[in-house]
């Protein structure tokens, strides 16, 4: 089942900052875009109960519900979900990988012109005895290379991201910019006591919101759902405060299949397209499993703090780190053959909760380095 889910006016996600009178103040809580995946998940499953028997009040504890849609919120039963995925026109588009960088150009744009590799000597660090810190390409020369940054803000398009893959950099038109994507809107809301409906003291909030722009929505897959079952409405909530999607079919042609490095090949770059979640941060960078791979260094940025609510206790789930979409490693095959296994389109799947949809990864040839020793 491939969704693409669009505003309908607005959209509201939060990440893990406090939203409470006690501990948020007017300025810190902010919208996100694109939402993390358990906040797509909880929305899928949710709409598929409602629409297969669930009153939308109690448990779904028992009978085939459960056995299909899982308890918990990591809890995904049969379901697998992919994404989701920030589509323009039906396609998707992707954070730039950390390990592109380029120069602003006058204008406003950006334009890439060197990709990042392992240095050439290993680093003894806390870290580990072998990691590489990140350098620039042969291609970049040493005049050039220091005033060269990594994007911010900036999208590619699926063909741009084939290149990155192909260890070639990506055409000026395949760099969106995120504005070109969707506007954040500031919003004032009061909280009104129920049983006077006036407005309690204190009880002035703000949020941030964010309007997609014309042709673009998300887009999420949903492997495991019994053919018998109905589909969801066409309209669900999602996201804080009770926003609404429109739902409807993604188009199987538009959807994700990258190429996968050549076979015999000795090393691969791994980028992130969902966040992916790590038992530590940053040393978890290199502590995950990649079968027949071995991380040798990485470009990210700073760990998201990803957290949820479990409506189950209505409690919020603790915080957790996660390498952010477009972090990228380097990797030295061990064992080519268990990696090409590994991946299935293009894509494989690592870090834990990959069912909720972290940890998808898009493999790619790798720019030219002297194997660690």
């Amino acid at each position: 089942m491939k969704l693409q889910l669009s505003a309908i006016d607005t959209w509201f996600f939060r990440d893990g900052t406090p939203f409470d009178k006690e501990h948020s103040s007017q300025s810190g809580v902010v919208g996100m875009f694109p939402p993390h995946p358990p906040s797509v998940a909880g929305a899928m499953r949710a709409a598929l109960a409602r629409s297969n028997g669930w009153d939308g009040r109690g448990p779904w504890r028992g009978g085939e519900l459960a056995a299909v849609l899982g308890d918990g919120p990591l809890d995904l039963g049969r379901l697998r979900i992919t994404g989701p995925f920030v589509l323009r026109d039906g396609i998707p588009v992707f954070p730039m990988p950390r390990h592109v960088i380029g120069r602003a150009q006058d204008g406003g744009g950006w334009a890439a012109e060197a990709v990042m590799r392992p240095g050439r000597t290993a680093v003894l660090s806390d870290l580990g005895a072998r990691l590489r810190l990140p350098e620039p390409s042969a291609g970049a020369g040493p005049a050039s290379a220091g005033s060269l940054e990594a994007s911010v803000g900036r999208w590619v398009t699926l063909a741009g991201l084939q290149r990155i893959l192909h260890d070639e950099l990506p055409h000026v038109e395949d760099v969106v910019h995120e504005r070109a994507l969707w506007v954040g809107e500031g919003r004032i809301g009061i909280a009104r006591t129920p049983g006077t409906r006036t407005v309690a003291e204190g009880a002035l909030y703000s949020t941030r919101h964010t309007r997609p722009g014309d042709g673009v929505s998300l887009g999420v897959e949903i492997d495991g759902v019994p053919a018998h079952w109905s589909t969801m409405d066409d309209v669900i909530p999602l996201g804080g405060e009770n926003r609404l999607a429109a739902c409807a079919t993604w188009d199987v042609a538009a959807g994700l299949a990258l190429d996968a490095p050549a076979h015999g090949a000795r090393t691969a770059v791994i980028v992130a397209l969902t966040p992916v979640l790590l038992d530590s941060a940053p040393r978890g960078a290199t502590e995950l499993t990649i079968p027949g791979a071995r991380i040798v260094s990485a470009c990210m940025d700073r760990p998201l703090r990803i957290g949820g609510w479990d409506s189950r206790t209505r409690t919020p789930q603790r915080l957790r780190n996660a390498a952010p979409p477009g972090t990228t490693w380097f990797c030295e095959l061990d064992d080519p053959d268990v990696f090409q296994a590994a991946i299935v389109n293009g894509l494989v799947r690592v870090g834990a909760a990959t069912a909720v949809g972290f940890g998808l990864c898009a493999a790619g040839s790798a720019p030219p380095w002297g194997r660690t020793t």
